[in-house]
C-alpha cells in the first residue's frame, strides 16, 4: 500500500465513526442523515417539478444557508451517473493519471452513439461532452483499491467502486442522494477534500460554464448565454435511462449538480429528478436549477 493510499485509508476511518450507526442495514434507497435545521423553499419550486418526483438543495458556504425543495427525496441515493465525472477527475488528478485539463486522450477510433465522443479529448473537454470513454480510461488506470479509498474519504454516496471498475457509476452500484452530493461539492469548494490542492484547481477550472465551454455545453444548457458575466457557474449534468426499453415508473433519472460564486459568495447545489420520461433527464434538471436560481435573484 502506498503512503498516498494509507492517508486516504486513515482519513475515511475518520470519518467512519458517526457514520456507523447510519450505515448499519441501510439500502440505496434508505434515507441518509438528516440536516440540521429547517432550510427555506424555494420560490416557485413545486411548479418546476411538475410530473416528476425530485430535488433541489442548496447551502451557501460559510453561513450554512440551506435552500431545499423535496423533502425525504433528496436522502435517497440512486446512480450519481455522469455527475461522477467530478470525483473521478479529482482523482485523476490527484493520483497523476491526469496531470491537468490540457491532458489528451487519444479517440481508439471505435463509434460511439454521441458524435462528439468520437474524436482526441482532453479532461476539459470531455467534462463539457460527458466523454465516457474518457473517464473509463481514467478508471482502468485507477483501479478498484484506490477508487474504494478515495470515495470513502470523501464520504460518497454508499461509496462502492466493486464489480467492473469502467461502469460503476453507471450501472447502479455506486449511489448517492442529492443531500451527499450537496455535501460532497461543499467539501469540494469549501477546499476540505483530502486532495491536492492542484487537483482541486484543475476541476473546478473544467467545471466553469464560461469562455471556451460555452459554445460546447449550449445544444444541452441553451440557458448558458443568459447566465450574467459577474456570476460564476459552474455545473456538471447526468443521465441514466435504462438500456433494456423503456423507462418504468423513477427510472429515467437527471441529475445537475454545481456552484454559483457571486460578490465573494459561493453557493453549491444539487438538484436531480426521476420519471418515465426518458427526455427528462440531464439537461432539465439543468433548466430546473437555472429557474430556480434566477427565481431566487441569483442570475
Amino acid at each position: 500500500m502506498t503512503a498516498r493510499l494509507r492517508s486516504l485509508v486513515a482519513a475515511a476511518r475518520r470519518v467512519a465513526a458517526p457514520l456507523v450507526l447510519l450505515a448499519a442495514g441501510c439500502t440505496h434507497s434508505a434515507a441518509t442523515m438528516p440536516d440540521p435545521g429547517v432550510p427555506r423553499t424555494p420560490k416557485g419550486a413545486a411548479s418546476r417539478f411538475t410530473g416528476l418526483v425530485g430535488c433541489f438543495t442548496m447551502v451557501e458556504l460559510g453561513t450554512g444557508e440551506t435552500v431545499e425543495y423535496g423533502g425525504d427525496e433528496c436522502d435517497v441515493r440512486t446512480t450519481p451517473a455522469s455527475t461522477f465525472k467530478i470525483p473521478n477527475a479529482l482523482i485523476a488528478v490527484d493520483t497523476d493519471v491526469v496531470q491537468d485539463e490540457t491532458t489528451v486522450f487519444r479517440w481508439d477510433g471505435k463509434e460511439r452513439w454521441r458524435a462528439t465522443w468520437n474524436r482526441d479529448h482532453s479532461l476539459a473537454t470531455a467534462m463539457w461532452h460527458s466523454t465516457v470513454w474518457y473517464f473509463q480510461r481514467i478508471a482502468e488506470q485507477v483501479g478498484e483499491p484506490r477508487y474504494r479509498a478515495y470515495l470513502s474519504a470523501f464520504r460518497y454516496g454508499n461509496a462502492d467502486p466493486s464489480g467492473d471498475v469502467t461502469m460503476f457509476w453507471l450501472n447502479d452500484t455506486l449511489k448517492i442522494s442529492p443531500r451527499e452530493e450537496r455535501r460532497f461539492l461543499a467539501d469540494l469548494y469549501g477546499n476540505k477534500l483530502p486532495v491536492s490542492p492542484r487537483a482541486t484547481t484543475v476541476v473546478k477550472k473544467t467545471l466553469e460554464l464560461r469562455g471556451d465551454a460555452v459554445e460546447n455545453v449550449r445544444d444541452r444548457l441553451p440557458f448558458i448565454d443568459q447566465i450574467p458575466t459577474s456570476v460564476v457557474f459552474s455545473g456538471k449534468t447526468g443521465s441514466a435511462v435504462p438500456d433494456d426499453g423503456p423507462p418504468g415508473p423513477l427510472s429515467a433519472i437527471g441529475w445537475f449538480v454545481g456552484a454559483l460564486e457571486k460578490e465573494g459568495r459561493t453557493w453549491v447545489f444539487a438538484c436531480r429528478i426521476r420519471s418515465s420520461d426518458e427526455k427528462k433527464i440531464g439537461p432539465e434538471a439543468a433548466k430546473i436549477t437555472y429557474e430556480i436560481l434566477k427565481g431566487e435573484g441569483m442570475l
